[in-house]
């Protein structure tokens, strides 16, 4: 790029031969103002004028050296970028020295112009407050790489479109070939049906004259009635043979509509009846039902309807006598006939003497008729409504033991069979001799139980061999007592409930990383709680069942510890933690020479441990349970060296007389269950080597023997 270029960039594109106005001539023209002012002008209108061109002298003043400011920056810019650009085409072509002696001759000479544009002030303070203004150049560089860009893109979507294309082609191909084969129909279709519609046409008009034709003449014969077939016979015959593809026609268009209209109306016949059998009983038809099994069910109520239960002791009539035929029929679905209704039936085919009453079933079981429905009910409801009475006051549900069935239709009108309200009532309650077992629900004496079960100490005596009259029973406890087997019992349900804990489960993880004395607790265990449901069930106030039910309220969460299982330290055998989670604090001291207690000196808050023979001194002395050090005491009297350990949950340890410079451990310090923590000494108030060890629990010391053991 030459100098020339350069300044043509710059300059907007023009040439410095160009002949564009000056920046002066630009400028100068905006400070006459003489055509605003024409004709004479008075002193005050001078003044006003001559202010006027002195401001705006002053502003195009300062927007020229505001034009110059910003065309040096430009330039420097420029120069700036083209040092660059020179700088890396000179690293790849070996330079261009004339063009680099041009670039920097144009850098010299107009910097000369720069320096003068400088000398303002006003300039000078405008410029510092202005960011640079970039100078955008087109590069070849820049234009090769959008020009690759433009390329990969331009082939990529030339071939999507190739591709789709392709795929359009192929699929277009069968859809095409289907487009041919439809239009190709259709079209001899419609030619055949305009062909067909102007034949029948042609040929229903034919018809029509021929048949006005055919009635003159039948008209005509009329005279002589024996020539009348033969003129029919002639018309028919012509019709036939001249009118054949008409007919033809007509014929195929009307046997497939009579079909499919047979074809419905079949349907919809066999669709409105169905297979059934026809029940024959004394030579008569008495209903029709689905199968065998509606005959057996009305059957077995002709029995009890005829017949009184064995409740009453009296024979039922035999099912023998009850047989019947069938006849394969078919009929509507409405004309079939549930069981009852076939028992009516052949009640009424069966006997004469019959009445419609109300059956009443005890447990399925036929008991007798009363012919008022209400009278039966208001029988069994005063039975009831005492006991009704108890349990709204006790809070508990009572009912007939037995299912109470009443059931309208034909019964016989007979002693046997038909009651009135008072036979059944005293029936009902009536009493038969029989005993139940007594389960006792909590402790009982034999005249309690004498009077809850309606009886009296010397039966209850007769029925229990081995019991006298002060024998005690206890809760679970069968006592054999006598009941009445009346037809209907009262049955009373109590239920009960209360609110217990779920105790939680332990779930204990070893680490076999942690000595066996290490404890710790991952998730506390939490209670859970539960409804406990007890629902008791009496038999004419004799307890017959007893159920309990369990409903979660509160679900218990697990507690999760993690032990330590490793039993040695350092070489040393620290053996396994007991149950309360306690190491045996001295391995090798298995000798207690104090025990816990009173003892000659006074009372012994701790246990002395010992080797028995003398070698105690120096041996280990390790923690007990995992915790953190309370308490270091150095000291010639009492403990002694002394440590104190704080296990958390109230318990803490204490170590004593150990040896001077062996303790391992500071206030603070967190220790593992079987950690070394010092060795065995004498100092303190000790007669010889020994460790002393205490418990305490909640400020109070306990027997160290009860958790190490």
């Amino acid at each position: 790029m030459s100098n020339e270029d350069i300044r043509k960039v710059n300059n907007g594109g023009q040439s410095e031969n160009s002949s564009a106005p000056s920046s002066d001539e630009v400028f100068g023209s905006a400070y006459d103002l003489t055509s605003i002012y024409s004709g004479e002008e008075s002193p005050r209108e001078r003044e006003m004028r001559l202010r006027d061109e002195q401001r705006r002298r002053e502003e195009m003043e300062a927007i020229r050296e505001d034009v110059e400011r910003r065309y040096s920056l430009q330039v420097e810019e420029a120069m700036s970028n083209m040092d660059s650009i020179v700088g890396r085409s000179a690293a790849v072509s070996g330079g261009d020295e004339e063009e680099v002696i041009d670039l920097q001759a144009f850098r010299s000479s107009d910097a000369s112009g720069r320096k003068k544009s400088r000398k303002s002030k006003k300039a000078k303070k405008h410029r510092a407050g202005k960011k640079k203004i970039p100078v955008y150049i087109d590069l070849d560089e820049k234009n090769a790489v959008y020009g690759g860009i433009y390329s990969l893109g331009d082939t990529v979507i030339r071939a999507v479109e190739a591709v789709l294309a392709t795929i359009i082609h192929f699929i277009s191909i069968p859809v095409r070939r289907v487009a041919r084969v439809f239009r190709s129909v259709t079209a001899g279709t419609k030619k055949q049906l305009n062909s067909g519609a102007k034949s029948t046409a042609r040929e229903v008009v034919y018809l029509h004259k021929e048949i006005r034709s055919a009635r003159k003449s039948i008209f005509a014969s009329l005279k002589r009635p024996l020539s009348i077939p033969p003129i029919l016979w002639h018309y028919i015959r012509k019709a036939v043979t001249r009118h054949r593809s008409l007919l033809r026609t007509a014929a195929n268009t009307a046997l497939p509509v009579i079909s499919l209209l047979i074809l419905f109306a079949v349907f919809n016949y066999w669709n409105s009846v169905t297979f059934a059998l026809n029940v024959i009983y004394n030579n008569q038809s008495v209903g029709y039902i689905t199968d065998e099994s509606v005959f057996i069910k009305a059957r077995e109520l002709v029995m009890d309807k005829l017949s009184v239960n064995s409740l009453t002791e009296v024979t039922q009539v035999s099912a023998a006598s009850l047989n019947a035929g069938y006849e394969l029929a078919l009929v509507s679905p409405v004309e079939l006939s549930d069981a009852r209704t076939i028992s009516d039936r052949m009640i009424e085919n069966s006997v004469d003497n019959l009445t419609n009453a109300c059956g009443i079933y005890i447990n399925g079981n036929f008991l007798c008729a009363v012919k008022n429905e209400a009278d039966a009910k208001t029988v069994f409801y005063n039975i009831l409504e005492p006991y009704e009475n108890d349990a709204s006051a006790g809070g508990y549900v009572v009912g007939f033991a037995e299912d109470i069935d009443y059931m309208q239709g034909l019964y016989r009108d007979d002693p046997d069979v038909m009651w009135d309200a008072q036979k059944l009532e005293t029936t009902v309650l009536g009493k038969k001799g029989a005993t139940a077992a007594y389960i006792v629900p909590e402790t009982q004496t034999l005249d309690e139980i004498a009077e809850i079960c309606e009886s009296n100490i010397t039966e209850l005596i007769e029925l229990n061999p081995g019991i006298n009259q002060e024998s005690v029973f206890e809760e679970g406890d069968t006592v054999t007592v006598p009941t009445s087997n009346r037809i209907v019992n009262i049955k009373k349900t109590v239920k009960s409930s209360r609110i217990a804990p779920i105790p939680f489960e332990t779930i204990t993880t070893r680490d076999a990383t942690k000595y066996s004395g290490y404890r710790l607790v991952r998730q506390e265990g939490v209670n859970g709680t539960q409804r406990i449901v007890t629902t008791k069930t009496y038999i004419n106030d004799a307890l017959v069942d007893t159920s309990v039910h369990n409903e979660v309220v509160t679900p218990a969460t697990d507690e999760r510890i993690v032990i330590g299982t490793m039993t040695t330290y350092g070489g040393i055998y620290i053996g396994m933690a007991s149950d309360q989670g306690f190491l045996w604090p001295a391995p090798s001291c298995h000798y207690i020479s104090s025990p816990y207690g009173w003892r000659s000196t006074g009372w012994h808050s701790g246990v002395d441990l010992c080797t028995g023979n003398g070698t105690a001194m120096g041996s280990p002395a390790i923690a007990a349970r995992s915790g953190t050090v309370e308490i270091v005491s150095h000291s010639g009297s009492g403990y002694g060296n002394m440590i104190l350990i704080n296990h958390g949950d109230g318990y803490k340890t204490r170590y004593a007389h150990l040896m001077n410079n062996s303790i391992t451990v500071r206030p603070g310090d967190y220790v593992e269950g079987g950690k070394v923590i010092g060795k065995v000494g004498s100092t303190g108030n000790s007669t010889g080597p020994h460790l002393h060890f205490e418990v305490i629990y909640n400020g109070e010391t306990q027997n160290p023997v009860d958790y190490i053991s």
